[in-house]
């Protein structure tokens, strides 16, 4: 699908300007290539005498295959997906954790990949923690070598129970580098440190981290093995200390060997791991799998005789958690007694583990706390099939004042002081200060008296009793309840976790906790066929003798923010994350993939300024935009393409250029068996999307786009199914409007810059038709002015009336009574969104997008750049989950307002309101938002509720009202007699009127019938007029507000500026044709037709281009 562009830095030899065409083909630029060549491409640029990078590219693809081959030879099978992994970066001398689970081959790996390196005369160490894997390994070592055509491989290997004689002949070849594998445990590591700090090898491979990280000395020592010099490991642990984190010197740290760790059972504590961060670039991984297949069961009543029931209906496999040992030791007792075989895990725990793991017990019970001997750490995915909870687990805090806890204290002083510019500082360093400091605080703003009070109206979710608050420990149940689903040969186990909780409250805490964490709701014992759920249980169970390894594939996902990666990388359980150059990357595991996850920062590309007629190249009536790598200056921030070594504004060579990036995602598409591309779902995201296709395209073709409408689990489960190739149409109609931004823009801004004599002007064909709308308006406002009165009567309902009223009573007259059914509105688009932000809080439109941003990011709301007013059917299930949760499910009806399309309105994805939302953000469980993402977030969650509610019935009085000579008809509600969406979006009720003289109140004011434009009806005006974009509505905005073009007043009304009027004026009398708002909305059409793929983009940049000329020669 290229589109004819230029790159530069992307040819896959040279490293210089190659066309999009060539790069999708695969193929260097026709300097290092004339013709397209053979299928050889390595012969083909030797035979032109060009070759350069390639040869590294081929060099890999050639080893890798032999390793393949190698590796299938010696073991006997090929590699698994797990496995080719760790072989493509094991030969891209990467250093790397292996995050896997158990049985999926990590020793083998290290095995032969010990041979591999030893065959090309190189030297290698191989740590196990005991010395029966020791003898294992060079056995099994030993059993692989033979038949080496290199005969002289040496095999060097100590433990403990070697005779005196063969410890000599160790000592003897160890001390004189007499060996190319080195077979030895953790403890010799320790014992040795002195030794092995001066001696260096290519590959050293540790089977079990764990062991060596119980001496923090030996990361030392390991580093050293590898050729790391100590007094750099000094320095980057210095740095460590200090928080200067990424502050080494690269070119510092090459030429070293490659260190392998196995993935660590347990967080490795301290800071001496992150060495491995500042010098190798990898942390030490854990094997986490946050997918479940668990079937979540509520019953509603604490009934012995019940839980009896249901251990018999599930015959075996049960853990029982309850909450202290004096329950379940009654427990323990009740089961006993009526013949279920139970053991308890606080009584002689290994005995009664081993005999429930025998199946000599069908139950075992202990403890539901976070560090429990059965929630953590017990992998039986055979025999655990069932958790059984009596009761939640929660937390209990105090609700004294002097004893809460300290997420409370925070959570009351930023809802108290949070508005309160003065206390923004105090607010945001809060974690810093010590706790009594903060109760201090508190008690200023709040006396004992209200403190209780207070507490249950800002923790409305939450149960209070006997003077503690009760908070569910969600972790906790999900570790718990994750017991009973696991990997087995590949694939998940079935589990069931069935929860006693007969305290609604409590529960519902709990429920929005695992939803808001894990997207996975409940059902009561009520909705499930039993019989048919441990069935599917049983049956995941059964072993079929070989694993699914092999379906696994290793992914690259690459979106453009770094906090969607991050968010992306929580709810996936992040296991290791990896610093490559300037990127992060946060490598998570599913049960079919190992996702690697990174962010382009934004986009990579942009058009070139200097050549072609501004960056774009005009060859035999085509046109061929010119794309450079974006660079920003550090020092100053100014932003530019052109291949300049020091920044054109404050002349500083510390600049930032996202070819670093490119390269670094083409390295890593190397390590993968396919890449998606995950970037925004709109033009400006399709665009990023190309732009990395296109340089990636040659070293690796399996590349797909995916498209995340919403940051969540549902959402990438949902893209995974509609992979896609990047749309030509959408690409094509983003290069069409930059063009035209570029071409007019440049042109425009270059005339007023030259008549203003200012570089700090610029003009646009969107951005001067606002620019004018605002200037007319205020013409228009002028003029405007009228006399007017608002008079108000006992009932508050008040009414405006044009001229002044000298009156103080009206006749009121009942024309009639009618029933009236009230439609909600709809759920917010982008500019629905923006004008009741601006109105409601008065907030900028930039702000409000920012904000929009970091909702979506954080996988909170759906994308916030629509036109859409849409709710798909998952949405709708969303305000159902809701509606159901309060108990008012009689309130749903379920709308989808538009007919199916790509795009939804603007609505949250989860069932969570913004009480439960600022909750969870107290209790960590959140990512921290300011108060102005909870009230924007209340904004989409209240709107879209109604839009999925009854319509409430209403009753009003249709009146007539003399006053002064002047009749007015007009309406009010006075009652409501069918509750709907009113419940969450109040209505205002008046009491009734009857005929007679009511008195008023009235006031009489000048107002002008014309408005000045806010920032929220500029935009309105914007989308009803149809000039501008939803990505583009804040932008335009924003410019004319940084040229100093517009200003606001004090009420938040857009006024222009003595400059803002001269350079309309100048751009109205001379450019007439370009701005106005005809030519405007007939461009952004055009544009639309590019976009639906109905017209050639070249025809299009044709007219453009004749605009510009006729523009140039004015």
């Amino acid at each position: 699908m290229a589109i004819g562009a230029k790159y530069y830095h992307s040819c896959v030899n040279c490293g210089d300007i190659n066309t999009d065409h060539r790069n999708e083909k695969g193929l260097p630029c026709e300097k290092c290539l004339p013709t397209e060549g053979t299928d050889n491409l390595l012969h083909d640029l030797e035979k032109f005498n060009t070759l350069k990078d390639y040869l590294f590219y081929s060099n890999f693809y050639s080893q890798y295959e032999e390793f393949l081959k190698f590796f299938e030879k010696k073991f006997g099978k090929p590699l698994t997906g797990y496995q080719r992994f760790w072989a493509k970066r094991l030969l891209l001398s990467k250093s790397f954790t292996m995050v896997a689970p158990t049985g999926i081959g990590k020793t083998t790996f290290g095995l032969i990949s010990a041979l591999w390196f030893a065959r090309n005369n190189k030297k290698v160490a191989l740590i196990f923690p005991t010395v029966s894997l020791v003898k294992q390994a060079e056995e099994r070592l030993r059993k692989y070598s033979e038949g080496e055509p290199k005969d002289n491989i040496k095999i060097l290997s100590y433990h403990s129970s070697m005779n005196s004689k063969d410890k000599e002949k160790f000592e003897k070849d160890f001390l004189e580098d007499n060996f190319d594998i080195l077979i030895i445990s953790s403890q010799f590591i320790s014992r040795r440190r002195d030794i092995f700090s001066s001696k260096k090898f290519d590959l050293v491979f540790v089977d079990d981290v764990d062991a060596v990280l119980k001496s923090s000395k030996n990361i030392d020592t390991l580093l050293e093995m590898i050729g790391i010099p100590k007094e750099l490991i000094n320095e980057a642990l210095t740095n460590i200390k200090l928080r200067k984190f990424g502050t080494l010197n690269n070119n510092r740290i090459e030429n070293h060997g490659i260190l392998i760790v196995s993935s660590a059972t347990a967080k490795p504590r301290g800071i001496r791991p992150l060495l491995f961060r500042e010098l190798l670039g990898f942390e030490i991984g854990r094997f986490v799998l946050s997918i479940r297949n668990i079937v979540n069961v509520r019953v509603n009543k604490k009934s012995k005789e019940r839980l009896l029931e249901i251990i018999r209906l599930l015959k075996d496999g049960v853990l029982l958690f309850v909450e202290n040992e004096e329950e379940g030791e009654k427990l323990v007792d009740y089961l006993l007694e009526n013949g279920i075989r139970v053991g308890k895990s606080w009584d002689n725990f290994m005995d009664s583990f081993e005999r429930f793991k025998s199946g000599e017990l069908d139950v075992l019970c202990g403890i539901y706390t976070y560090y429990g001997k059965l929630v953590r750490g017990i992998d039986l995915p055979t025999r655990i099939k069932y958790a059984v909870f009596w009761g939640t687990p929660c937390f209990r805090f105090s609700t004294d004042i002097d004893k809460a806890p300290r997420f409370v204290i925070e959570r009351v002083l930023r809802e108290k002081l949070e508005d309160n510019q003065k206390m923004s500082r105090f607010i945001s360093n809060l974690s810093n200060i010590p706790i009594e400091s903060l109760r201090e605080s508190v008690r200023k703003f709040i006396s004992s008296e209200e403190w209780d009070k207070y507490l249950k109206e800002l923790f409305p979710n939450i149960k209070f009793e006997n003077k503690e608050m009760v908070v569910p420990d969600v972790y906790t149940y999900i570790q718990a309840s994750g017991r009973t689903s696991r990997m087995l040969e590949g694939r998940l186990t079935r589990g069931i976790s069935i929860l006693f909780e007969d305290d609604d409250i409590v529960f519902e805490s709990l429920r929005s906790r695992l939803m808001f964490l894990t997207e996975e709701d409940w059902v009561s014992e009520e909705e499930i066929d039993w019989s048919k759920l441990i069935e599917e249980v049983e049956e995941s169970r059964v072993l079929r003798g070989e694993p699914t390894i092999d379906n696994v594939k290793s992914i690259l996902m690459i979106v453009e923010s770094p906090t969607k990666a991050d968010t992306i990388s929580k709810f996936l359980e992040k296991a290791d994350t990896r610093r490559y150059g300037k990127l992060l990357v946060h490598e998570s595991l599913t049960p079919n993939s190992i996702l690697l996850v990174t962010a382009t920062k934004g986009h990579v590309y942009d058009l070139e300024t200097k050549n072609g007629v501004y960056g774009v190249e005009v060859l035999d009536d085509k046109f061929i935009p010119r794309y450079n790598s974006i660079k920003r200056c550090l020092s100053c921030g100014y932003q530019f393409t052109d291949e300049e070594e020091n920044c054109p504004k404050c002349n500083s060579n510390n600049i930032d250029d996202k070819k670093e990036i490119l390269k670094t995602l083409r390295e890593l598409a190397l390590e993968v068996d396919e890449i998606l591309v995950a970037t925004d779902p709109d033009v400006e995201g399709e665009k990023i999307s190309w732009d990395v296709f296109q340089y990636i395209l040659p070293v690796n073709r399996n590349i797909k786009r995916i498209e995340m409408h919403e940051i969540t689990r549902h959402g990438f489960e949902s893209a995974r199914k509609e992979e896609r190739y990047v749309s030509e149409s959408l690409v094509k109609s983003q290069v069409v409007r930059r063009i035209e931004d570029r071409w007019i823009g440049f042109e425009l801004s270059g005339k007023l810059q030259k008549n203003f004599n200012s570089y700090n002007l610029s003009a646009g064909r969107v951005q001067s038709t606002v620019l004018g709308w605002i200037i007319e308006r205020e013409a228009e406002y002028l003029k405007s002015e009228k006399e007017f009165t608002q008079i108000k009567f006992g009932n508050n309902f008040s009414l405006e009336i044009e001229g002044n009223i000298h009156e103080d009573k009206a006749e009121v007259k009942i024309l009639d009574t009618l029933e009236e059914t009230l439609s909600p509105l709809p759920p917010f688009t982008t500019s629905s969104i923006l004008s009741e932000s601006s109105r409601r809080y008065g907030y900028s439109v930039q702000e409000v997008m920012d904000i929009l941003q970091d909702l979506f990011e954080y996988g909170l709301i759906t994308y916030h750049r629509t036109d859409s007013t849409r709710i798909s059917v998952t949405g709708q299930f969303v305000a159902k989950n809701y509606l159901e949760k309060v108990g008012r499910t009689d309130l749903f009806v379920g709308r989808s307002w538009e007919s199916e399309g790509a795009h939804e309105a603007i609505r949250p994805v989860k069932p969570i309101n913004e009480r439960e939302l600022a909750d969870f953000i107290s209790e960590k469980i959140a990512q921290e938002i300011t108060k102005k993402h909870l009230n924007i977030y209340k904004l989409i969650f209240n709107r879209f509720l109604v839009s999925q509610m009854r319509n409430p019935i209403v009753r009003k009085q249709k009146i007539l009202i003399k006053t002064d000579g002047r009749e007015i008809i007009s309406e009010l509600i006075f009652d409501i007699k069918e509750d709907g969406w009113n419940i969450f979006y109040p209505i205002s009720v008046y009491a009734p009127f009857s005929d007679g003289l009511y008195e008023f109140e009235r006031r009489t004011y000048k107002k002008h019938t014309v408005p000045l434009y806010t920032q929220a009806s500029i935009i309105e005006e914007m989308r009803n007029k149809e000039i501008g974009r939803p990505s583009t509505y804040s932008k335009i905005i924003d410019i004319l507000f940084k040229r100093g073009y517009i200003i606001e007043d004090s009420y938040k009304r857009i006024r222009s500026t003595q400059l803002g009027r001269k350079v309309y004026t100048f751009l109205k009398n001379k450019y007439r044709d370009y701005i106005v708002e005809e030519t405007t909305r007939d461009l952004e059409k055009l544009m639309e037709i590019v976009e639906k793929g109905e017209k050639d983009y070249q025809e299009v940049l044709s007219s453009l281009y004749s605009d510009l000329q006729k523009l140039m020669r004015e």
